[in-house]
């Protein structure tokens, strides 16, 4: 089968979904402005180098029509429903497959009148929808999607990388004792939406009582420069460890060195980072939104605390380390949770 996909080029959950069906044997094209190889994929750059945004979608459209009809593709899938999503469902093309991920439905639609009713003709010319969470599907439904279109379909979880044993030496490298507590954030640094900052307030707060605790800052996307002089300002030290963009290579490691993970954005879909930390056995600590709660059950897979909740965090990070039967159960009962429902390669073959 010969595929053409419009998505975001040089993002790993881009990688990982092409690569699996590359690896199927089927005929994988990306189309995208952001080009970036990808291996046993045929890679077509729609950038135009026009900056007046119209224009450049105008300009790209065409070029998005021009190769469909020269690949001649058994079906288009486009990932992410604002912009991508706009060329997907203008191409004319069909079937039409538009999967979407996050603030692209909860967030961007909602910008501009505009920019909704790109959105709701997207969803509605889609003759499959697929998200990684109900909750998000829901949100869809919401701006006309056909709700019998609408199919969970996760970025799933590598299950031979992401376990508790994972092998590395995260802990070496950072100079952080065996036996020392170690809490980690690894969402992006670019939005607000992901309230790291308010994590960051809990650090100096948690290793006053605790301190032989460490924190392990991450981000796959932007510059850490503000947080880290922020966690300066409110008195963290060097038990606190700004490591930049983690390789996904080295992700397992990371995971399998913590004890506790901490994501608490005011809005998500189902974070891949939150199942692949849950494979590892961490104790997770998760905004109590409903996407997060597919996955977390209170007191028995994790703990939940509104965004933006400081004393919750605190608090909650606290109770954990206090607690290492309590971290061990978690632990436990969440890799179960993810062994169970989210393996990567049977969500990729429920799609394909």
């Amino acid at each position: 089968m010969r595929i053409a996909y419009l998505s975001i080029g040089g993002h790993i959950h881009t990688e990982r979904w092409l690569e699996y069906f590359v690896e199927q044997g089927h005929d994988v094209h990306l189309l995208t402005v952001q080009p970036a190889p990808i291996e046993g994929v045929t890679v077509h750059d729609i950038r135009t180098g026009i900056p007046w945004k119209p224009l450049h979608y105008a300009v790209a459209l065409r070029r998005v029509r021009r190769i469909l009809r020269e690949i001649s593709p058994d079906l288009l899938h486009t990932h992410f429903l604002t912009g991508y999503g706009y060329w997907g469902a203008f191409s004319g093309f069909h079937p039409f497959i538009m999967t979407v991920w996050g603030d692209d439905v909860y967030l961007t639609p909602h910008q501009s009148l505009l920019k909704g009713r790109l959105a709701r003709r997207v969803l509605r010319e889609a003759d499959l929808v697929t998200g990684d969470s109900r909750d998000i599907l829901d949100h869809a439904v919401e701006m006309g999607a056909a709700p019998e279109k609408c199919h969970v379909i996760l970025w799933g979880v590598d299950m031979e990388r992401f376990r508790p044993d994972a092998p590395g030496d995260v802990r070496e490298k950072l100079g952080i004792p065996r036996e020392a507590p170690v809490v980690i954030s690894v969402r992006s640094f670019t939005q607000p939406y992901y309230n790291i900052d308010v994590i960051v307030d809990v650090v100096a707060p948690v290793q006053e009582r605790h301190p032989e605790t460490h924190f392990i800052f991450a981000g796959n996307e932007g510059e850490d420069t503000a947080f880290r002089e922020m966690a300066r300002e409110r008195g963290a030290d060097e038990r606190t460890h700004f490591v930049g963009k983690i390789p996904h290579s080295e992700f397992p490691a990371y995971l399998a060195a913590s004890d506790v993970f901490v994501s608490v954005p005011s809005v998500d879909a189902t974070a891949v980072s939150l199942l692949e930390a849950m494979a590892c056995g961490a104790s997770v600590v998760v905004s109590d939104l409903a996407s997060s709660l597919e996955w977390v059950e209170e007191g028995r897979s994790g703990l939940a605390v509104h965004p933006r909740d400081a004393d919750a965090l605190e608090k909650a990070i606290v109770r954990l380390i206090d607690s290492p039967d309590l971290r061990r159960k978690l632990g436990e009962e969440a890799v179960r949770t993810v062994r169970s429902r989210a393996d990567h390669r049977v969500h990729m073959a429920r799609m394909e």
